[in-house]
């Protein structure tokens, strides 16, 4: 017996990352010495602290049972405590602050959740492909907007037609941005606010590399910026901060 892949698997794009291993594991099988800047996984270990707190609480009976829902309050409470500390942004740890089992599972499924099909939202060229994939299981419709060094690889939000503007659902913004390593100016990230206000589009800011920064330079949080949670969500990552990629 043989079942066919349903039309939305057959239409997923490839997956990138998955066929660019294929690729660098056979240079590495042929003796070629091969630097791997495609997947950003971390290259340092877990802090110790992390991993010695997660052993005490693997061996305990709470961990053996169903997690809750919607989170435990105390977590949701230091994640609230986290953004305050570093970004001066303060979320109402019940009421804005969602648990995932990783940033990528929600950017990728917030479609199905916040779309129906047809609906268009915007995404940065170039980009993370995995959004791509969310637009296919969403069965929405993706508008791509580019991002070109001339404009230090920011959107330029005037050069995007006010008709596709007014369609447009949501807009994904990555910053500090993968793959160009191009951070967002406070100025850039008020004009989005505007901008999102005046069309109604809501701003999903993937803050994956949000703790990466040089020369003394902290990356800037979208929320930081007035008015930016009346407009957008903002995801956040241990995989790359707390260099636990690995413990999904």
């Amino acid at each position: 017996m043989k079942f066919e892949k349903s039309e939305i698997l057959r239409n997923l794009p490839k997956q990138f990352f998955a066929n660019l291993v294929i690729k660098v594991n056979k240079k590495i099988a042929e003796g070629i010495d091969v630097i791997n800047l495609g997947q950003g996984n971390p290259d340092k270990q877990t802090p110790e602290y992390i991993v010695k707190s997660t052993q005490k609480w693997v061996a305990s009976p709470q961990s053996h049972k169903y997690s809750l829902f919607r989170g435990q309050p105390d977590f949701k409470q230091a994640i609230a405590d986290f953004y305050q500390e570093k970004y001066q942004t303060i979320f109402d740890p019940e009421k804005e602050v969602a648990v995932l089992g990783g940033s990528k599972t929600g950017l990728v499924e917030l479609p199905l959740a916040l779309m129906n099909p047809g609906d268009v939202f915007l995404l940065p060229d170039p980009g993370y492909p995995d959004y791509w994939s969310g637009a296919t299981l969403g069965q929405v419709t993706f508008e791509k907007v580019p991002l070109l060094k001339e404009n230090n690889f920011l959107p330029d939000l005037k050069s995007i037609p006010e008709e596709l503007a007014k369609k447009a659902k949501f807009f994904y913004i990555n910053y500090p941005n993968n793959p160009t390593g191009a951070t967002a100016t406070r100025e850039f990230y008020e004009e989005l606010v505007a901008w999102a206000k005046k069309y109604e589009v809501g701003i999903i800011s993937d803050f994956a590399y949000g703790a990466i920064g040089f020369d003394g330079e902290r990356p800037l949080s979208f929320m930081e910026i007035p008015g930016a949670k009346d407009v957008g969500i903002e995801f956040y990552t241990f995989s790359k901060t707390f260099n636990m990629a690995g413990w999904r």
